[in-house]
Formats: C-alpha cells, sequence, structure tokens
C-alpha cells in the first residue's frame, strides 16, 4: 500500500495533535493555510504563511519553542525578504515533513533556524537567494570564510546533509558538491578536538550525583567502624603468618549482615581484597564530595592534608575553611591557600580522617596530631599500605603516599544516564555548541563525568541567580551558596584574605561565573518565562522586547553584554526578581516588598506562583497574631496589598 501522506516528524507529548499531513503528490510546497501546530483540542497555533511557527505545545514541558523566521536587526518586511523567508520556510518544511528519519529535536531545529537565519542576512546582502548562496561553490564559500564560529561550521554541514538526503526529489533544494562539504567535516572534526570548555553538569543529573555520594557516605558511616576493624584484624592475621599464605575466612564469616550486604552492593565479592578496595573507593567519594563542596581542582582536593579544617566564628556563626596548597605553582613552589566549604564538605573530610586514622595505625605514626608541618600527612593516605590488594608499600620518613583515588567500579554506578531534558537545559546554557551531535552526551547513557565538572557546574549554580529551579537541588547547595556568598562576594574582607593575588582560586571563578549565571536566571525565569509576570521590569520588556506577533525577542549575546557592563542585573526574590543594579533599598528590612508593590518598583519582578505562595504564608502567619496588635494590622495590610497585586496579574494576564 502506497502512503502519499507524510506526517510531520515532531516528537509529540502524549494527547496532542498533530499538524497537517503533507500529500506527496503535491509539486509545490503547502499554501499558507496548512496547519503546522495545534492545540490538544484541535485549534490552530500556527499555519505555514504565519512569519513564526510555534511549536511551544509540541514540547515535552512546555518551555517556548517558536521557529522565528525574521533573520533581519533592523527594517520592516520587503518583498524581498519575503522571498527569503519563503525560502527559509522550504528548508524547515523539508526537516520537519519531508525526511524519513527519526524526528529532530525542537532544540535541533532552533539551532538549525540560527544558521538558516544567518545565511539569509549574507543572501540579502549579496542581492541574491539563499538557495543560490547554498547551491554555488563560490557564494558559499564566501559565506563560510564570513563566520569564526567552529560550532556554526559544524551545524551548517550537519544541516546540508540532512537537506542532501530528502528522499523527495521533487521539492529537493540544490546543495554545493560533495566535496566542499568533506572539507566543512574535515574542520568539524578540527573544532572538535579544539573543544576544551567543561560542560556544566544538568541541575537533575547533578542533583542525582550529589544525592548518591552523600547517601553512599551515609550508609558508609553505619559499616564503617565494623569494616575498618576487620581490616585491622586481617592485617594482624596476616603480619602473624610471617610471610606464609593467610586465610581470612574465620574473620569474614562473622561479620554482620549490614556490612555483608553493604560489600556485596559495591563489589563483586566478598573478599578482604574488595572490602580494602572499597576503602579507596571511599576515599575518591570523599575528594568528590569536598570538591563539589568547595569548588578545588582534582590535584588540590588529593593533596590536601590530614589536619586541613580551619574553624573561624563570624557573627556568631561557625564557617568551614579547608586549608590545602594550589597545584598553580609560584615560581616552582606549591602555595598554601585556603577554601570555603559547608557541613557536606566538612563531612567527607571527617570520613576520610578516620580511615586515614587507620592506615597511620598500622604505620605506628604518632605525630600527626602534633607536627607543625601539616601537609607531611595527606588526608588521602593510601589504603594499599595495608598490603591487600597489592604489595604493600614501604613507607618512607619523608612522604607518605596519597592513594590512586579512582574506583571505576563504585563511582560509575553513581552516575544517572542522561535524559532528553538534560540535553535540553544544556542547549538553553549555551545555545552555540552542537551538544547532540557529541558523543559524551547521548540520551540513554550514562552521563560522561569528569571531576573538572564539579568546579564548573558549582560556580554556575552556587549563585542567588534563580538559575537552579529542581528543589531538591537547592537544598543541596543551600549551605555552600550561603557560605560562598558571604566569603566570595566582590569586596568581601574574606575574599581579599583568601585570594589575595591567587587568579587561579575558586573564588575568582565564582565572581566571574556570577554574571553568568545571573543572565542565564534572567532569560529562564523571566525573557523565556511561561508563568504569568507583573511589575515595572515586565512593563518595560513588553513596551520594549514584544515584536509585533506579541512574542518577546531577545538577543542572547547583547543580554550577557548588558549584565556584564553592570547596565542591568537579576537576583531572585521571594517573589519573583529584582533587576536593580546594586543593593536594593528595600529588600533587608521588608521582605515581603510591600513597598516595591505599592510603587510598582522599575526594577520588580512579580511571579504569579511564587506570590500565591507568599499569600497563603502570609494567611498561615496571620492566624497566629493577637488580633488587637499594631503586628496583626499591618501583616493584614501587607496581605491586602499581596492580594490587590495577584488581582491585577490576573485581570491583565486574562485580558491579554
Amino acid at each position: 500500500m502506497t502512503i502519499l501522506n507524510l506526517d510531520a516528524k515532531l516528537t509529540f507529548p502524549p494527547h496532542h495533535t498533530p499538524p497537517d499531513s503533507f500529500n506527496i503528490l503535491n509539486d509545490s510546497l503547502p499554501s499558507d493555510d496548512f496547519v503546522v501546530s495545534r492545540s490538544p483540542t484541535g485549534a490552530i497555533i500556527s499555519l505555514f504563511g504565519d512569519i513564526v511557527w510555534d511549536f511551544t505545545i509540541y514540547h515535552p514541558d512546555g518551555k517556548p519553542s517558536p521557529l522565528l523566521f525574521t533573520y533581519w536587526d533592523q527594517g520592516e518586511l520587503t518583498p524581498k525578504r519575503q522571498e527569503l523567508i519563503k525560502e527559509i520556510k522550504h528548508i524547515f518544511f523539508i526537516l520537519i515533513w519531508l525526511r524519513d528519519k527519526s524526528p529532530l529535536s525542537l532544540g535541533t531545529l532552533r539551532n538549525y533556524l540560527t544558521i538558516t537565519r544567518d545565511v539569509a542576512k549574507f543572501a540579502e546582502r549579496k542581492h541574491t537567494a539563499l538557495k543560490e548562496v547554498i547551491g554555488n561553490k563560490k557564494l558559499f564559500l564566501e559565506f563560510v570564510r564570513s563566520q569564526n564560529s567552529g560550532w556554526f561550521i559544524e551545524t551548517l554541514s550537519s544541516l546540508l546533509l540532512l537537506l542532501i538526503a530528502s528522499s523527495y526529489q521533487n521539492l529537493a533544494i540544490k546543495i554545493i558538491e560533495p566535496e566542499v562539504i568533506r572539507q566543512l567535516q574535515k574542520q568539524n572534526k578540527q573544532y572538535r578536538a579544539s573543544l576544551n570548555q567543561h560542560a556544566p553538569i544538568p541541575t537533575r543529573i547533578y542533583s542525582e550525583i550529589l544525592k548518591n555520594w552523600l547517601c553512599y557516605l551515609e550508609n558508609w558511616e553505619k559499616v564503617s567502624n565494623e569494616l575498618m576493624q576487620l581490616i585491622l584484624k586481617c592485617y594482624e592475621h596476616k603480619l602473624s603468618c610471617s610471610g606464609k599464605r593467610a586465610y581470612f575466612h574465620s574473620s569474614l564469616d562473622n561479620v554482620s549482615e549490614p556490612l555483608k550486604k553493604f560489600v556485596n552492593e559495591h563489589t563483586e565479592q566478598f573478599t578482604i581484597k574488595q572490602i580494602s578496595s572499597l576503602v579507596t573507593a571511599t576515599q575518591c567519594i570523599c575528594k568528590l564530595v569536598i570538591q563539589a563542596f568547595s569548588g578545588m581542582r582534582d590535584e588540590e582536593a588529593q593533596t590536601i592534608p590530614y589536619q586541613c579544617v580551619k574553624e573561624v566564628i563570624s557573627n556568631s556563626q561557625k564557617h568551614y575553611l579547608i586549608i590545602g596548597r594550589t597545584t598553580k605553582l609560584n615560581q616552582g613552589n606549591a602555595k598554601t591557600t585556603q577554601w570555603i566549604t559547608s557541613i557536606e564538605g566538612l563531612k567527607a573530610v571527617r570520613i576520610a580522617q578516620k580511615i586515614a586514622d587507620h592506615v597511620y595505625q598500622i604505620l605506628d605514626e604518632q605525630r600527626i596530631q602534633k607536627s607543625s608541618d601539616i601537609f607531611q600527612y595527606p588526608l588521602f593516605i593510601s589504603a594499599s599500605y595495608f598490603g591487600f590488594s597489592s604489595k604493600p608499600i614501604e613507607s618512607t620518613i619523608k612522604q607518605y603516599r596519597i592513594g590512586t583515588l579512582y574506583s571505576k567500579q563504585v563511582v560509575d554506578k553513581l552516575i544517572p544516564k542522561i535524559e532528553l531534558a538534560d540535553v535540553e537545559e544544556l542547549e538553553q546554557i549555551d545555545p552555540h555548541r552542537a551538544w547532540r551531535s557529541e558523543s559524551n552526551f547521548q540520551i540513554g547513557q550514562n552521563w560522561y563525568f569528569t571531576t573538572h565538572q564539579l568546579r564548573r557546574s558549582l560556580a554556575l549554580y552556587a549563585q542567588r541567580s534563580g538559575l537552579v529551579s529542581l528543589p531538591s537541588l537547592r537544598r543541596q547547595l543551600q549551605h555552600i551558596t550561603n557560605e560562598m556568598t558571604s566569603y566570595y562576594a566582590k569586596g568581601s574582607t574574606f575574599a581579599k584574605n583568601l585570594i589575595n593575588d591567587d587568579k587561579s582560586h575558586f573564588a575568582n571563578e565564582w565572581q566571574q561565573t556570577q554574571v553568568e549565571s545571573n543572565s542565564l536566571g534572567y532569560i529562564f525565569n523571566v525573557l523565556m518565562s511561561n508563568t504569568p509576570l507583573y511589575g515595572g521590569h515586565i512593563h518595560w520588556m513588553e513596551n520594549t522586547l514584544k515584536n509585533e506577533e506579541g512574542m518577546i525577542i531577545f538577543d542572547r549575546k547583547q543580554t550577557l553584554q548588558r549584565f556584564k557592563k553592570g547596565d542591568i542585573s537579576y537576583k531572585e526574590t521571594i517573589m519573583g526578581g529584582c533587576t536593580k543594579v546594586g543593593a536594593c533599598n528595600f529588600t533587608a528590612t521588608n521582605w515581603l516588598q510591600i513597598n516595591c508593590l505599592k510603587d510598582n518598583c522599575r526594577h520588580l519582578i512579580v511571579s504569579l506562583p511564587k506570590l500565591e505562595k507568599v499569600i497563603t504564608a502570609q494567611e498561615k502567619m496571620i492566624n497566629f497574631l493577637d488580633i488587637t496588635s499594631l503586628e496583626y494590622r499591618t501583616e493584614v495590610s501587607h496581605l491586602q496589598i499581596l492580594k490587590e497585586t495577584k488581582y491585577k496579574i490576573i485581570e491583565l494576564k486574562g485580558a491579554e
């Protein structure tokens, strides 16, 4: 049976209503009234003739997903521009309807649209057609030479290959010769090889990793005393055998069920060798947790001393610093430095210290608590001194050996698999990188974890920018965010004392990333928000950034530049956000932002869902107050203002 109608190749959420199908017997593109997106009830959202194809309804999370075909920076829609838009639509009709492969994601389509719009700009400057640019070798190479982005060239070549592979020749587009594309692919490989920017870990995966590590350490603590005593017992038995082969069956047969269960869960066999390797794995996870809650580099974390914790009391609060040495050498000498950490990092240090205590015990090391040279005694001293997993290390007076802190068998089990939403999140953070074309970011495989990602992720997410929307990750980072805000903020005396002139210190990276984090928080929570927003800044935004179709149009690069220049700021608040540069005059004394609401402050952003939560909390609080008190009357008046704001938002957004 011959199939005459081609359905749109998009990944649809449940209960969707698909766009129109295309009859392959047609020799021309669809008419302007061809439906490209529908609501679940069947209502038309976008038509082929529209200047925007809005696929938001087909996004699994309902995130804004418009394909906006306007490519010019200024001026009006001219007949020439109309012709170029038709050519852009032709390309995307091929990608969505005429391909016989698996559907492209909405994120990938947006990437291809970025490329295609730039081709259209070039065609307009050259007074030619878009199809002429991608079909004429001389013009095409001139266009390629005008680009300086490896990602751009890579994505362009990927797009051309898809267009060449189109099965329906009656609507095919002529593309430059395959030899030219092969040259582009060669450049792609060179570009991919040059990538050195470590990816931030997507928030869901990041949260899962932190949860898994902390859960592992929690379970370790439940059995650690028995496990370490078992190792000491077996070690003493081995020594008593005077070089003869030692057997440990009697010791291993008498362990508790919880210990046996823990070992079997993380190792292949219940042997003293596997138990000893589990000690190294635990040291590895302790190191990773310390990195995750301090921002240390891998080499810095491995070499921290046993006596590494420094407690500081400030404003009646106890803070924890980790003492170590930076691997960035100072005229050939390692330099002592410090990092702020949270209670999670402290807990990992304490667990590692308990493990080290047992190693130093068999080495009969008594000076560990008293030595003035703390770096003589590493925190992560090698568990190989027990001699169960390899030949025992012969200790030296000069230096104790640090363990090889990697355990693929244990650590890899704690890394979750990549889901579609994770890749889409990466595309939001950096839309100029072809995440889906990189082998490390394929859906369904385990996240490709490297320790460098911890530093980047902590710098990006441990800010008060609203970038982290996942409640679990907010809780996990709450303590370290508080500590870093106190210690690493620009102008802080603590930061000056800790950093000095050390440009490689994590505090510098945290400060530098703050602008990026704030701008991304603003883009996600304000410019791309699906929730009703209200406030002075929203009023400005809607009058400045909305196009004729009522869509918010913004340039991500220009937005980041505005943040870098200090023209705008963004701080998440209990009700939404504030775009005031510098300190707010009201926040410290009025956490409900009542004055901002009353005056409709020009920096104010109010999110309706957040406002409703605040109203609920305010109502509950008022129920506990004395109705005859001044406090009661004040809080009731505040509640009234909150409710009035809510009604304004509903009325405004309802009218829209």
